[in-house]
Order: structure tokens, then sequence, then C-alpha cells
């Protein structure tokens, strides 16, 4: 997992990282302070007759500690969630180009629903449940180790009866949910996809489902995927449960073992080791509780990886030049899908600039399909396609496209105003382009009888 986790990142992610990483070794040793600076004022408080002065002068000076170390804590947290964050946007940004540019072929042989579930959710879970959780089990485990190991020194047998408590619980914890929080996370992931999928589908197939009265399968599935979305998560917030539990049981056991074996000044003891184990107890519970996290969310990497890994991209060479003066020829193209079924084959044609051409056919016959190779989305799987006998490519596809004009079969309207629309993609909007090409295809008349005019706003 932290292999893959590292050739995700690069060179100046895993720089900034190893910053982040530092940070949190930073953390534990002053959150370890925080916990060391409570045993002077123990000690003098169990001593025969402390001074109420000098112990108030001690905690006044502990508290100034603390407070100090808690504000440079919340500081270093601030990076590393910063780091986290900017993770999620990159990776987020990522995979969104690569899928785009992985092209038309891909994008139809997946549901929308899905790669917006991926490029969103996948990615930020990614980010928030995978990386946090490792940084977050790094700085408690680290503490545990600075606690133990101080504990030891200090108290022997108090050091070695916690880890007799502790360790035997957090390893039959970590044996007895592993295997399932990876289930349970992988079912939740599919359930939510699903869910998502019958919701978007219901609100665009509203005509079709009213009239054939198909409503009642869709809330069956969407019924069926809420109680696998509860059934799962019902299961993990049981065994997340857990921890809280087990640590406190280790502490009592610790205790137990502690006054059952005697030895020392037990007064002492038992309040450093109530000390420890008052820092240790989160710490167990807060390892055991992001190890869970992480085994419930560990289904995002693999999509990740596969996510940010880029398309193979064709560069633009000396034929991205492309005019378009004389004919647009089809020379024995043919074109099958990867499933390996063939929709066009052998196909001839010639169309002379100016000319004005009708293709007709049943449907499935390869209509569609013959656009989006001439549009140069697909490529074809033989033969080829020339533009004044130059061969359209991915190279010079763009080039191509600044000659095309495309009316596609399916609406595609964006989430914003009707001038934004008419001027897709274009960050600096040119009023008077936009109402002499409303104008052109006449709809200009209907665009200023809108109450806002070009400014008013359009969706699906």
């Amino acid at each position: 997992m932290l292999k893959e986790i590292y050739h995700l990142l690069s060179r100046a992610e895993r720089r900034r990282g190893g910053w982040v990483a530092l940070s949190v070794l930073v953390r534990a040793i002053l959150d370890f302070a925080g916990v060391a600076a409570l045993l002077p004022v123990l000690i003098l408080v169990m001593g025969d007759k402390p001074e109420v002065q000098k112990s108030l002068l001690l905690c006044l000076a502990v508290l100034a500690f603390i407070l100090i170390k808690n504000g440079l804590v919340v500081w270093l947290a601030r990076l590393q969630s910063r780091f986290l964050l900017d993770l999620y946007k990159e990776f987020s940004r990522k995979m969104f180009c690569n899928y785009y540019n992985r092209g038309l072929l891909f994008l139809k042989s997946k549901s929308s629903v899905q790669l917006g579930h991926e490029v969103n959710f996948v990615c930020y879970t990614f980010s928030l449940c995978v990386l946090a959780p490792i940084f977050r089990v790094a700085g408690e485990a680290l503490l545990l180790v600075l606690m133990v190991t101080a504990l030891i020194v200090f108290a022997p047998s108090a050091g070695l009866l916690l880890c007799v408590g502790f360790l035997p619980l957090v390893v039959f914890y970590v044996w007895m949910v592993k295997g399932r929080l990876r289930r349970y996370g992988a079912e939740e992931l599919d359930a939510r996809r699903n869910q998502s999928r019958t919701v978007v589908e219901a609100f665009r197939g509203y005509s079709e489902l009213e009239i054939s009265q198909a409503f009642r399968a869709s809330l069956a599935s969407f019924d069926e995927g809420a109680r696998i979305i509860n059934h799962s998560r019902l299961r993990m917030e049981i065994l997340q449960l857990f921890p809280s539990c087990l640590s406190e049981v280790s502490i009592v056991v610790g205790l137990a073992l502690l006054i059952g074996l005697g030895g020392g000044d037990l007064r002492v003891i038992s309040g450093v080791f109530a000390i420890a184990a008052y820092r240790m107890i989160p710490s167990v519970r807060g390892i055991l509780n992001n190890w869970s996290t992480l085994q419930n969310a560990s289904h995002s990497i693999r999509t990740v990886v596969e996510g940010v890994r880029a398309p193979e991209m064709i560069a633009d060479g000396k034929e991205s030049v492309l005019p378009f003066h004389h004919s647009i020829t089809m020379d024995d193209l043919s074109f099958a899908f990867p499933d390996g079924g063939i929709i066009i084959q052998h196909f001839n044609g010639h169309i002379d600039k100016g000319e004005r051409i009708g293709i007709r056919g049943t449907s499935g016959s390869g209509k569609s399909t013959l656009f989006n190779l001439l549009l140069g989305f697909f490529e074809p799987t033989s033969g080829e396609i020339c533009i004044d006998g130059v061969r359209l490519t991915a190279a010079n596809r763009k080039q191509w496209h600044k000659r095309v004009g495309y009316v596609p079969q399916e609406i595609f309207i964006i989430q914003g105003s009707l001038a934004e629309n008419v001027a897709l993609g274009r960050q600096e909007i040119d009023r008077s382009k936009v109402t002499r090409v409303l104008e052109q295809v006449q709809l200009k008349e209907w665009s200023e009888a809108l109450s806002e005019g070009i400014d008013t706003s359009l969706g699906e």
C-alpha cells in the first residue's frame, strides 16, 4: 500500500510529504512532552508536605508550556491538512483530465455517474480516509513508543505490565476486523455508486419511466441500495466501538496486575501509570479507529492509481495543419468496438467541398459511429479518412475541429447563462457576437423575450 502511494506522488509532493512526516514526529514529541510535564506536578503533590505556593507556580509553568505546545500542534496539524487537501485537489484534477483525454470511446464505455463519483468522492476518500489515517496512525504509534519507553525506564514493572495489557488486545482487534472492514467498505462504495446512478437515471428518464409506469422498479433499486448502505455502515460503526472498550479493558488489566505484583512505591507508580494510561488510551483508540478507517477506504487506492495514470498523448507534429479546400475521402474504412462488435466494414466515400450529403440507415447501422470517425473521436480499425489528401489523425484532429460545425443528436446544455452556452468554453464572452449567432440561427427574437435576455440561466 505504501509503495503504491509513494509512486503516485510527484517528486515535489514526496519532498513536501517528507516534511509533513517530520511534522508528525515533532507532534509526537510535543505530545509526549505535554504528558511528561505533568509528572513533576504529580510527584510534588504526592509528596509528604507539598508547598502550596511552589505547587501553584509549577502548575502555572506547566499550564504555559501546555498552551504553547498545543498552539504548535495546531499549526503542524494545519500544515498536514493543507498538504492532504492539496493532494485531493491535484489527484481529482489529474483524474478529471485523464478521463477526458482518454477519449469518447472510453467515456461511452463507462457510466458518467461512476466517473464523476471517482473524480470527486473517491479522490477525496483517498486523501482524507487513507493518507490522513496513515499520518495519524504513525503519530500515535510514535507517541506510544515514547510513552512506553519512558515508562519502562522510570518504572519497568509498570511499563511492562502496560504492554502486557495493551498488545494482546490490539493484535486480537486487528486479526478480527481486517478482512471485514475492507469488504464492508467495498460493498458500501458499490451501493453508493448504484444509488447515484439510479437517481440520475430516474430524473433523466422521467417521461419514459412515467409512460411505462416503471418508476416502481427504480424505487425498488433505490431501496435495495439504501438497505446495503445502512447494513454496511451499521457493521462498521459496531467494529469502530471496539477500540474504546479494548483500551479501557487493557488499563484495568494492567492496574490489576500492578496491584497484584506490588513492588516499589505503589502510590507513585500507580500515579505515573494513570498519567501514562490517560494519554495512551486515546492513542490506542486513535490507532485502531484510524486503522479501521484506512482498511475501510483502501479500495480507493486502486481507483486513484488507475485514474491518475495519464493516457498516451500524441504530440502535434508537422501534419497538425489541416486545410480544407477540396474534399473529404473515406478509403476502405472499417471500425469495430474493443469488445469485437464490427460496426462499419470496407466503407468508401468521397464528399466534395460544398456538397450536402445525407446518410441514412436503420438504428445501430453505424451512422453515429461514422460521424465520430469523421470527427476523429474514434480511430478506424482499418482504412483512413483524408482531408484534401491529408490523413485525419489524433495529431491534427484539433485543427480539423476548428473547421467543423457539429450538432449532436443528444442535447448538451451546461448549467450557465444562454450567452455562456452559445460561447461555450470562452472565458471572455463577446456579447455582440453572441447576439449575431442567435440571429443567424433564428433565436434572436426568442432570446430577447426571455426575462434576462442572453443572461437567462439555462440547465439540463
